[in-house]
């Protein structure tokens, strides 16, 4: 009878150890990998789109955001990144970044995309603006206000528009700045709108901010000094913009 149970444990130990090593087997080794899937961008206005697919090829989920830098003769005349997202194993998401274009030419665009903590250079590839407007100014920037690692504002419009982009395209080198687009915008009632920034070291500053509708016929260009408001009068302007985000 000892001996049937010994074989019988033994047995067991067996059968569990082949279950153990079949697991260890196909078990998915942990790679942090991705790469820009497509790219279509549209320059027929003032207003280039680049709408960026993006492939998470990995087996690990991470947060990601791709950088569009824009060359004139080798000098950067623009530096716009995407909102950050969130890209499970398998998952392919669109990252868009625009810009407004004052000029007519020829102009080099670099793409990189963050993700993780790597950084990966799509490469290089000539860009061609042929068409050009001349633009109204229509839009007033009022309250604005700077926080850690967030700005607000009021945009007001002078006209009912679809939508509106806000690009940051002046702020101290190192920094990230998201870009926003509004929908739904009506004269005379201000937007409240909330733009993330990651500053490298925050130090008091200036951002300058673009703000284009109508496929480039309406543009706004204002630098506003990024201040911090502290004690009292801070904490009183930081309850007012919770409750302004709350209702925008």
């Amino acid at each position: 009878m000892k001996k049937i149970a010994l074989i019988l444990f033994v047995c067991l130990l067996t059968s569990i150890s082949i279950v153990y090593s079949s697991l260890i087997e196909v078990g998915v080794p942990e790679s942090l990998k991705g790469k820009i899937n497509s790219l279509v961008y549209d320059n027929a206005s003032n207003i280039v789109k680049f709408p960026i697919e993006f492939y998470n090829t990995g087996s690990v989920p991470y947060k990601a955001r791709i950088k569009a830098e824009i060359l004139d003769d080798n000098e950067t005349v623009f530096n716009g990144w995407s909102k950050e997202r969130e890209l499970m194993p398998g998952d392919k998401k669109v990252f868009d970044i625009y810009w407004y274009n004052k000029s007519s030419g020829a102009y080099l665009v670099k793409l990189k995309a963050y993700f993780g903590n790597e950084i990966m250079e799509y490469g290089k590839f000539e860009l061609r603006i042929n068409r050009n407007l001349e633009p109204e100014d229509i839009f007033e920037i009022k309250n604005f206000r700077t926080y850690d690692d967030y700005i607000i504002f009021d945009v007001q419009s002078k006209e009912d528009l679809n939508n509106l982009i806000v690009m940051p395209n002046k702020y101290p080198l190192g920094w990230i700045f998201e870009q926003k687009e509004i929908t739904n915008i009506t004269k005379d009632n201000p937007r409240t709108v909330v733009i993330n920034y990651y500053p490298s070291l925050w130090i008091p500053s200036n951002v300058s901010l673009s703000i284009a509708a109508g496929k480039g016929k309406y543009y706004t260009e204002k630098t506003l000094e990024m201040k911090k408001n502290e004690g009292l009068v801070g904490l009183f302007y930081y309850i007012i913009d919770k409750v302004r985000i709350a209702f925008s």
